[in-house]
Parts: C-alpha cells; sequence; structure tokens
C-alpha cells in the first residue's frame, strides 16, 4: 500500500433487502492521508479553515488534547493492541468542506514501517455525531481484513443497534473495495459497498472535484435523510435511540 497522500474516486451504493427493498448509489471521493504525513496544500488543510480540511475533532474523541494518531494508539493498547511507534497509520475519510463535516464511516490502515499491513480500525459516526470503533483485527493470507462484530450503536431508526457488522475491507491500491453488511440474526439487511479509484492528491484534482463534488459533506448528510424519508414513507419498521430516548 502506498503512503503518498491521495484520493480515491469511489461509487458508493445502499441496498436494503429486508424487510423493505430499497438501494440508492451514488458518488464522492474520499481522501487517503498518513497521519505523520499531511500534505501541504492551498486547498487542504488540517486542524484549520480551508475549502478542504481534515480536523482531529471529527475523529476519535478519547482525549480533545491529543491528535488523531494518538487517541487511536491509545484506544488499541486499551484493546489489547499496541502497535510499534514508527508503525504508518492512514487515515480514508472525507474531507470537511468550508468548515462542515459529516463522516459516516472512516478507515484506519496499519502498517509496519515497511509497508507490511497490520490492522485496520473501522470509525462509524451517526447523524446524532455519536462514534464508535470497531476493530477489524489482522489481514488475512491476502492481505484483506473480514470481520464479524456486533454493532451494540444506533446508526439508523431502520437497523436495530443489536445486530451486527459483516465487514470485508481490502488492501487500498489503484483500486479499492470495502463492504459493509447490517445482519440481524445472521442475515444481511442492508449490503453497503463502497468502490474506489485511487487519483493523485493535486490543488488542481482538490479544485476539479469542488465543482464536480459541490460541498460534498452536505450532499451526504442530505441524501441519508432523503432516503431516511423514502423508507419510512414506506412504512419501514424503526427504532429509536436508545440513548436520546432517555433525554
Amino acid at each position: 500500500m502506498s503512503h503518498a497522500p491521495s484520493l480515491y474516486e469511489c461509487r458508493v451504493n445502499h441496498t436494503r433487502v429486508s424487510p423493505k427493498k430499497h438501494a440508492f448509489t451514488y458518488r464522492v471521493f474520499m481522501l487517503a492521508i498518513d497521519l505523520d504525513d499531511f500534505p501541504i496544500l492551498p486547498l487542504l488543510s488540517k486542524n484549520r479553515f480551508n475549502l478542504f480540511s481534515i480536523d482531529d475533532r471529527d475523529h476519535i474523541h478519547t482525549d480533545p488534547k491529543k491528535s488523531t494518531r494518538e487517541n487511536l494508539t491509545t484506544w488499541l493498547a486499551e484493546k489489547g493492541t499496541t502497535i510499534p511507534e514508527d508503525s504508518r497509520i492512514t487515515l480514508f475519510t472525507f474531507p470537511r468542506v468550508l468548515g462542515y463535516a459529516f463522516n459516516p464511516v472512516s478507515f484506519y490502515y496499519i502498517s509496519s514501517k515497511s509497508g507490511e499491513p497490520s490492522d485496520a480500525v473501522a470509525e462509524v459516526t451517526n447523524t446524532y455525531r455519536e462514534m464508535k470503533l470497531f476493530p477489524l483485527g489482522v489481514p488475512d493470507a491476502e492481505g484483506k481484513f473480514d470481520r464479524h462484530l456486533a454493532k451494540n450503536f444506533y446508526v439508523s431508526p431502520f437497523s436495530d443497534p443489536n445486530d451486527a457488522f459483516h465487514f470485508r475491507i481490502a488492501q487500498p491500491d489503484e483500486k479499492w473495495h470495502v463492504s459493509i453488511n447490517n445482519l440481524s440474526d445472521g442475515k444481511p439487511t442492508l449490503l453497503s459497498s463502497i468502490n474506489g479509484e485511487r487519483r493523485d492528491l493535486t490543488t488542481s484534482r482538490l479544485a476539479l472535484y469542488a465543482v464536480k463534488y459541490p460541498l460534498i459533506s452536505l450532499s451526504i448528510i442530505f441524501r441519508i435523510h432523503l432516503h431516511a424519508l423514502l423508507l419510512f414513507l414506506q412504512k419501514s419498521p424503526t427504532s429509536r435511540n436508545p440513548h436520546r430516548s432517555k433525554l
């Protein structure tokens, strides 16, 4: 896996198979940034306002005084995984646009200094800005991460927090594939995938994508609410956020 800062132009697909069938596809782009090698570009900044930016406040809220890398390393250690200090961590995420951020899912790829993959973590955020990290463990012989994990997290009113996730995450190269399926009693109810193609991260491409994918973060949150409305109109069963229902 290359550690050079990159863009991935992606096609995202969501297919609900139960209890109501519903599907939609849209195109986005994600940044792939080495947490120790942030690129210096006129249209992209770290922890400050710009057309596009990456902000530590949008990732792993454990300790706001620490960097994303420090918080991730601490969290992994608490889960029993200690990574070497010279490990490379690449974050795949949606950028802030004009200071606004919404990242339904981000990914951390962890590798040795020489580039050998060792771990990965998925970071899921719901529309209430509640966040949960899912450890994907070590890769298989093909370098892929394949893991079933209890969700125990409210993601959508149309999926039970007690369901499970099945993560299948490929190593990013010129192409990149991710699938996250929601399982209820072991059966898939929602199939989600990301298929991306690598692009060089340049100022001209960022300028192009500002036009090609206008206000991408707002666009993502708009699509989420639009399709939630469509499911509501279809009278799909819903569940409440157990934390919010107590407020």
